[in-house]
């Protein structure tokens, strides 16, 4: 009972910094993208054992100076701008081909990492860059003669947290075959279906309900979301079996760490910028 009342108040407390951080002001994003990032960096560096101290203030350096630019630029187009319409720039596209990059390595080319420099890279374009990427994803508009920012971060979460979990309710009653035995026992393609439907379902509601103050279509992206949500859990359950890490840390009572929670997060972020992208510039 208290490791449950633990793990309840800390979901609580955990889903109210994120609601407020994505919809009050584009300021808390930055600093709430800015928190995840960092702690999830960290927790990458301990699961990693990146011990090479020239590599560890580097990452920091850079991640830093990544998300200096990301928001400027966020802010520069909240100030002078309605609406964060997207245009193509190589260095945003950039980072969906690192991640993908990234992805690659983890499942197919472990040997990086192994060395320091590996660590180093992935910590950038698999960590941070995807935190970065998320102040890309926002619009705005004026409502009552103030400039407001508009929710799709915060729904994001909330359809991730949709998927998560009805992909485990409808795992625990009928789930029986295995979707990933190697990497994590506890998935099954039941569970993953479910998840999937349920989301889209989801999905269509946000769409209905709040499609005039958001980009996009959100039975599209629920479905990205419901499809490569399990994928980024499974892609940070691969990492961390090849480094014999159970948790990432234990940063949130009851829940494990930053990079536990946030690991769908990270892995859906570059494909919906990838879906603004087309929609917005083809």
């Amino acid at each position: 009972m208290k490791n449950f009342s633990m793990r309840a108040i800390s979901g609580i407390i955990y889903a109210l910094f994120i609601y407020l951080g994505t919809t009050i002001d584009p300021k808390g994003l930055i600093v709430l993208m800015m928190i995840f990032g960092l702690f999830c960096l960290y927790e990458f560096i301990k699961i990693t054992n990146l011990k090479n101290k020239l590599f560890q203030f580097g990452s920091l350096l850079a991640a830093i100076a990544i998300f200096a630019y990301y928001s400027k630029e966020f802010l520069n187009s909240f100030e002078i701008s309605n609406h964060y319409f997207f245009y193509l720039k190589s260095l945003y596209f950039i980072i969906p081909v690192l991640f993908v990059f990234s992805i690659y390595i983890i499942f197919r080319s472990t040997n990086e990492l192994l060395n320091d420099f590996g660590k180093f890279t992935l910590s950038l374009t698999y960590v941070i860059s995807p935190f970065a990427l998320a102040l890309t994803l926002p619009s705005y508009d004026y409502n009552l003669g103030e400039k407001v920012m508009h929710y799709e971060v915060f729904f994001i979460f909330l359809l991730l947290w949709c998927s998560d979990s009805f992909a485990y309710l409808t795992g625990n009653l009928i789930g029986k075959h295995k979707l990933a035995p190697k990497i994590s026992g506890g998935k099954t393609w039941e569970g993953f279906f479910g998840g999937i439907v349920f989301t889209i379902i989801a999905g269509f509601i946000i769409e209905k309900f709040f499609k005039n103050n958001l980009q996009g279509n959100w039975i599209i992206i629920s479905l990205i979301i419901a499809i490569l949500g399990p994928l980024g859990d499974l892609t940070e359950s691969k990492l961390k079996r090849f480094f014999q890490v159970k948790d990432s840390s234990n940063l949130i009572p009851g829940h494990g760490g930053f990079l536990d929670r946030l690991d769908s997060f990270i892995f859906v972020v570059p494909f919906v910028y990838l879906y603004y992208l087309f929609i917005y510039t083809l």
